[in-house]
């Protein structure tokens, strides 16, 4: 269409509807920069791009043109026209030349101003062709200007077009050519209430017109707008602008003005098959949107799939019409639109909402599963607006496609690999699998699951799936799950497709399918359905499905099982760290069958309930394996088996049944678990928590009976004694009780509070042999004296008490597993504990480290008097068994890894169980004092010496002198 300013910038936006679209984009006769114009690009599914064209496309005047864009491609599109001419952008849908016509009548807006013509343009196809104009109004042509009534005969050549330019207006000029050509009408330079501004629109032939149209009003609509109603023959035509009706009789090539008032709708129905046209004015103030025509959609021609695109740097909106019964299920880019307000339209059965879409280019699928619905998508700016019909979509629904986020990274990749010319087997897999799934969903008849079982099965035995190596690997678990969802949809789509059969199945070398399409039921369904493929079954409840807001008769369940796919995705897909449960598998090996299920209208529903799968074991289970549930994951370019979502119910030699919460691809992992039961380790364990308790007893009495070691040191030892007694007892009798979940949980979180107490009081151990031991340094240090019983028990008790809440209320499922009551490796729940324990044995090495340095420091200024200290060797087994007392060995089992793994899994049993003998070792049988009042229990004598009244009893303690260091005996400290 002509300028009407200095610049001019012409684009397509292309949006695909399958993956990997070829598009071409080329002007025919083009010498713009003396090389033919053509460019060639791929789009996906759902993807739109822009092409933009050279400026010299653009004609001017009344003249004769060969510069015609032709949009070519392998797959259906949809092709929008953009002409961005000096803050005047206008768009247009155009039509696939299937829908061109021979007859088509002209619409040009009406106006006032004197440097505004009207024009229209008509373009032929790929062969030469005979045009009539019959004008209405006065028309430009060649060097006259023809009147009302003149009959002009234009003939054209393939791919070439004529642009008239008229006086006035031009609408009910009519267009008869021999062969179908395209027609757009519009205005050179409009003026009404903004600026100089053009419009233009592809008309529809008269072949296309229906007799029943709704015009919704326009968002931010201020002023009056304009509809024109063509009629081609005598009509009589009912306009109802709100509540108010009246009826018009049109001759042939007449044209009706009416007015389209702010917020009310407007019903027009005719006997016979009129054209209406939509034409926005722009708002009658300043720095406003500007004018724009379209064309409206008769009721009859409304789909169920649009797309739509959003323009950069406008407030876009999606306008529909729809059934009054039907707008709870009208989808946006697979979301449901819930915060439209629905408005009525008087006289008929629809109504009218509109949506905000987001301010970004880009292209929109808008769907309703079953009924039909108009889409118009608008927009306003600054100067600027637009307003185009959506494109339909009648062949394949959005929902058929696979909606696949996760490999769209492979997609992108095999479009640049076809784009380049290159050959990729591995993308080649991909097409054809594109190609198998849009060709039966393509198909409006009934489909069986033969045409889904014989082409898909196919494509197992591909080389694709097959390759080796890690690159390899990756294509493989995206060729994989992509198969696997395509047979998915394509078996649910069978299902729906066929509404007379209930059930089909199909078997064959290398799958079996089953689908059962379901009837929901109008209340509470008790009904359990069971679905069979080859040796395995799906047991699913009938009201298990949530299903999402639409108004689908019924919904489709499939269950897929593949005879040879768990050879191709085998254990290489699997890392033992992938595993979710609290013991790994060693030689672990896929046993079953690969299944999958699916359930639905064809769109993603919400399982309410678990899914029971029945799967047959390749190999009987031994005795010693352990059975695990997986199903098929894909993240991040990476297939894995995952156990998350998924449990056993119940497992024998032949057959194990799975309870998933989600629906996916399964299988079934077996192995040996990854710590082997060793007899021998299981008897140091009972052996050095017996020796452990019984020393613990007897520490716990010494420390309450023996007044005359009554100390912070000995109040210390006390608190730990207790805690690490009852964990140890409560370890030795309940921690394999996990027939109750309820009480394996409560065990678990009060050894959980119990073992943490136990580090605290370590922790507090070794605070107060740092603060004692730091008194040798400075003269008249109280660190240590001001060490109180009332910060110390808040402290010992209140903070594992804290960290056990925080850790129930975050994730209290993470008490108990199916082998111990001991908290469970999912999600990390485990470091809850091992967290703080970490850190306090980094701090007690910390301070144990500290401490010999100072003691090093003062021993060595002690030499002359070393021959005092009269046992070197029993003060070095002091030292070092201060490691164990304050949990430092707890370290080695952060050591259980690779070859060393039973070695250390030995020693860090032996020596933590014997935890406490070591306390009452250390603290009772090697102190002194205490040996003493043994001696006086035995003897019979309780009379405690007069001398020891303050005496401790405390390896922590560090009393010093002049000429003796002593650790481990009698020290003079205050409560």
């Amino acid at each position: 269409m002509d300028d009407c300013g200095n610049s001019s910038q012409f684009e397509v936006q292309i949006t695909g509807y399958f993956a990997f679209t070829s598009v071409s984009v080329s002007i025919s006769n083009y010498t713009g920069d003396g090389e033919r114009f053509e460019e060639k690009i791929m789009v996906n599914q759902g993807e739109m791009m822009r092409v933009r064209l050279p400026e010299s496309v653009g004609i001017k005047g009344t003249t004769e043109f060969s510069n015609v864009v032709l949009v070519k491609a392998d797959k259906d599109i949809s092709v929008v026209s953009v002409s961005n001419k000096h803050v005047s952008p206008e768009t247009t849908v155009l039509y696939p030349v299937s829908s061109l016509g021979n007859e088509h009548y002209i619409v040009t807006p009406s106006t006032e101003s004197l440097d505004s013509y009207p024009e229209f343009s008509v373009v032929t196809y790929q062969e030469p062709n005979s045009v009539e104009v019959h004008v209405k109004g006065k028309l430009h042509y060649l060097t006259q200007v023809h009147p009302t009534g003149s009959r002009l005969t234009i003939n054209l050549r393939a791919f070439q077009g004529y642009q008239f330019q008229g006086i006035g207006d031009l609408s009910g000029t009519s267009i008869v050519s021999k062969k179908p050509v395209a027609v757009l009408v519009g205005q050179r330079c409009f003026c009404n209430n903004t600026k100089c501004n053009h419009v233009f629109e592809q008309l529809l032939p008269v072949c296309s017109w229906g007799t029943t149209y709704i015009i919704p009003p326009l968002p931010r609509q201020k002023v009056d707008e304009i509809v024109y109603i063509t009629a081609s023959q005598n009509t009589t035509v009912l306009y109802q602008l709100g509540e108010q009706a009246e009826t018009v009789t049109l001759a042939g090539g007449s044209v009706l003005q009416r007015p389209v008032k702010p917020s009310i709708p407007v019903y027009i129905s005719a006997n016979v098959g009129i054209q209406v046209v939509f034409y926005s004015v722009g708002a009658a103030m300043s720095n406003s949107s500007h004018a724009f025509l379209m064309n409206v959609p008769d009721v009859a021609s409304y789909c169920r799939m649009y797309s739509i695109n959003a323009q950069q740097g406008f407030e876009n909106f999606a306008l529909m019409v729809a059934n009054t019964s039907e707008t709870g299920a009208i989808f946006l880019d697979n979301q449901p639109l819930r915060d439209v307000v629905w408005n009525r339209v008087s006289g008929t059965e629809f109504v009218w909402g509109m949506h905000t879409l987001a301010p970004a280019i880009r292209s929109h699928a808008v769907e309703h599963p079953s009924s039909p619905f108009a889409l118009l998508s608008v927009g306003t700016a600054a100067m600027d607006s637009y307003g185009i019909p959506g494109s339909c979509r009648k062949n394949v629904t959005f929902k058929c496609q696979t909606e696949t986020p996760q490999i769209q990274e492979q997609l992108e990749m095999c479009k640049d690999v076809f784009l380049q010319g290159s050959t990729s087997e591995f993308c080649s897999f991909m097409n054809s699998t594109l190609v198998n799934l849009e060709t039966m969903c393509a198909q409006d008849r009934a489909a069986s699951l033969e045409e889904v079982a014989g082409p898909f099965g196919s494509f197992l035995n591909s080389s694709t799936l097959s390759a080796g190596g890690n690159e390899s690997k990756r294509e493989v678990a995206s060729a994989v799950t992509f198969l696997l969802q395509s047979v998915e949809l394509a078996a649910l789509t069978a299902a729906l497709k066929s509404p007379e059969t209930k059930i089909q199945t199909v078997t064959t070398e290398s799958m079996a399918i089953e689908t059962l399409l379901v009837v929901p039921a109008a209340g509470p369904c008790d009904d359990v359905f069971r679905l069979r493929a080859l040796n395995e079954t799906m047991d699913i409840h009938c009201d298990m499905v949530t299903p999402a807001p639409t108004k689908a008769n019924s919904w489709a369940v499939a269950f897929i099982s593949y005879s040879t796919l768990d050879s191709i995705i085998d254990k290489r897909f699997l890392n033992e760290g992938d595993l979710m449960a609290d013991e790994k598998l060693r030689n672990f090996h896929l046993n079953s069958r690969v299944v999958s299920g699916a359930i639905g209208d064809g769109r993603p529903m919400n399982i309410s309930k678990p899914v029971n799968f029945t799967l047959r074991h390749r190999q009987a289970k031994k005795e010693e394996e352990e059975t695990r549930c997986v199903h098929w994951k894909f993240i991040a370019g990476k297939g894995i088996w995952a156990e998350d979502g998924c449990t056993v119910l119940h497992t024998n030699s032949t057959h194990a049944i799975c309870s998933c919460d989600h629906l996916s691809s399964f299988a079934l992992l077996m192995g040996h678990t990854g710590v082997e039961e060793s007899y021998p380790l299981t008897i140091v364990t009972y052996m050095g928590l017996t020796l452990s308790l019984l020393c613990l007893l007897l520490a716990i009495l010494t420390f309450l009976l023996c007044r005359s070691i009554w100390n912070v040191s000995t109040s210390l030892h006390l608190q730990l004694c207790l805690c690490l007694f009852l964990a140890n007892l409560l370890f030795l009798t309940a921690v394999t009780h996990t027939s109750s979940q309820v009480v394996c949980a409560v065990i678990a979180g009060f050894l959980h509070y119990l073992f943490l107490a136990c580090f605290t009081w370590m922790f507090l151990e070794g605070l107060h042999l740092f603060l004692t031991v730091r008194n040798l340094k400075v003269v008249n240090y109280t660190s240590a004296n001001r060490f109180k019983k009332r910060f110390m028990y808040p402290f010992g008790y209140g903070f594992p008490a804290l960290v056990v809440a925080i850790s129930a209320a975050v994730d209290h499922k993470g008490y108990g597993t199916s082998k111990h009551c001991w908290l469970s490796l999912e999600r990390g729940f485990h470091w809850s504990f091992l967290g703080p324990v970490c850190a306090i044995i980094l701090i007690n090495l910390t301070f144990f480290l500290v401490t010999l340095w100072i003691l090093r420091d003062k021993l060595s200024s002690l030499n002359e008097d070393v021959s005092t200290l009269k046992d070197t060797r029993l003060l070095t087994f002091k030292a070092i068994a201060q490691l164990f007392i304050l949990g430092c060995t707890w370290s080695l089992g952060l050591f259980q890894v690779g070859s060393a793994k039973i070695v250390m899994a030995y020693l860090f049993t032996i020596v933590n169980s014997l935890q406490g003998a070591f306390i009452f070792l250390v603290h009772c049988l090697l102190n002194r004092q205490v040996r003493e009042e043994y001696r006086r229990w035995i003897k019979g004598t309780r009379k405690p010496s007069p001398t020891t009244q303050t005496c401790t009893v405390s390896v922590s303690t560090v009393t010093t002198s002049p000429k003796m260091v002593s650790w481990g005996e009698p020290s003079t400290s205050s409560l």
